[in-house]
């Protein structure tokens, strides 16, 4: 039976419209830059690890537990298909064996990454688990991480190690993040890809240069990362910046977040021409990709900043004017977003204030083939207007 439900977008978890030049796979092309930073960590027992741990879990631990499995095989190419089928589930996964340095965690909830299907990452351990993006409870820790015993914490953890999407999984503490009073753990699944990528493009990436008063065009702005990106900006350049949100259809709930200005690129093909007409804007973060790059040329003033997050970056596929941009003082760069526990902080600070609403597009519980499938179709088609989450237990 499909267990995957849509939540409705008169709660606090809307559904809105992803376009369909989302490019959630973005963040794997790091694969060859990032490749040698990672390296299989040596895993010790339970025993020894336990020494090092405050508030060591007494119970026994399983030898194996229930998860999600990406069968994918790893190539180096951006025509990948995604293959549902590439999904299975297994009864029998080994039960993970945490390093001195990792927090084991009981997870509660994990985001969809939907081109996560089609990464070009060879695991460190198989068989793989999917999804990065989770919540769980603390089960032990390393004495000196900051985390205990019971603690709810959230994160983006390494590509490369194993994913979320089983009863428990491993992360290092520099990943993690404490859940804020007043979130859901499927709420904190749905956030850290989401919001990382848009606090690191503006805030981290050349020393952060986001200042208040800016005018900023956000394309993908309905997808997961556009929406969170749309109410962060808000919150950073003040009531007197200006919010130009480019998405599909759903565009009309976007104003709600902060944007000023709304296109729908299906029904407006040629944006970038009449957004040029009238207005121009400092700094644009392109999370579409794509087409969408090009038409951002024609908004972007002279001097000003572009960030895209479109894979396969712009040097590796033809986007007219991109190399008039040195000539006319433009600074454009694409950039991979990466898990960090203290920026996460910072987003946990913005959703106490009231600054953001985590987006919630499509629940599914437990750890159901049939629904994960399902729900991993929907995101691919786009459309929902939000992050798909499995709720584990």
């Amino acid at each position: 039976m499909n267990k995957a439900r849509r939540v409705s977008h008169f709660t606090a978890k809307p559904i809105q419209q992803l376009t369909s030049q989302q490019p959630t796979h973005s963040i794997l092309i790091n694969t060859r830059i990032n490749s040698s930073i990672t390296q299989h960590r040596s895993i010790t027992s339970w025993r020894s690890y336990k020494s090092t741990t405050k508030s060591p879990f007494k119970m026994s631990l399983p030898t194996t537990m229930k998860a999600i499995n990406n069968t994918h095989t790893a190539t180096y190419t951006y025509s990948n298909k995604p293959v549902l089928e590439d999904l299975t589930f297994n009864a029998s996964q080994p039960f993970p064996s945490p390093a001195p340095n990792q927090v084991l965690i009981k997870v509660h909830a994990v985001g969809i990454t939907p081109y996560e299907l089609t990464w070009p990452i060879e695991p460190v351990l198989k068989p793989r688990v999917p999804c990065h993006d989770l919540a769980g409870t603390v089960v032990s820790a390393p004495a000196d991480s900051g985390f205990v015993t019971g603690d709810r914490v959230f994160g983006l953890i390494d590509y490369q190690g194993q994913g979320g999407m089983a009863e428990y999984t491993l992360a290092e503490p520099e990943y993690l993040a404490k859940v804020p009073e007043g979130m859901t753990f499927v709420e904190a699944a749905s956030l850290p890809r989401a919001t990382l990528t848009p606090y690191q493009a503006m805030k981290v990436q050349k020393g952060g240069f986001l200042k208040v008063g800016d005018r900023v065009l956000i394309t993908g702005a309905t997808g997961a990362v556009g929406r969170m990106a749309i109410q962060m900006i808000r919150a950073w350049i003040g009531p007197k910046g200006y919010i130009i949100a480019v998405g599909g259809s759903g565009t009309e709930h976007l104003k709600a977040l902060g944007a000023d200005r709304v296109v729908n690129y299906r029904e407006s093909r040629e944006w970038g021409l009449e957004l040029k007409e009238g207005v121009t804007v400092d700094v644009v973060f392109d999370v579409a990709g794509g087409s969408s790059t090009e038409k951002t040329l024609l908004v972007i003033r002279d001097g000003g900043k572009i960030v895209t997050i479109g894979s396969p970056p712009p040097e590796y596929r033809s986007v007219e004017g991109w190399s008039d941009n040195e000539k006319r003082g433009i600074d454009a760069f694409f950039f991979i977003v990466s898990g960090s526990g203290e920026q996460l902080t910072e987003v946990g600070k913005m959703f106490t204030a009231g600054q953001i609403k985590p987006s919630v597009s499509v629940e599914v519980n437990g750890l159901d083939l049939e629904g994960i499938r399902t729900a991993w179709g929907t995101a691919l088609k786009g459309g929902i207007g939000g992050t798909v989450v499995v709720k584990v237990c």
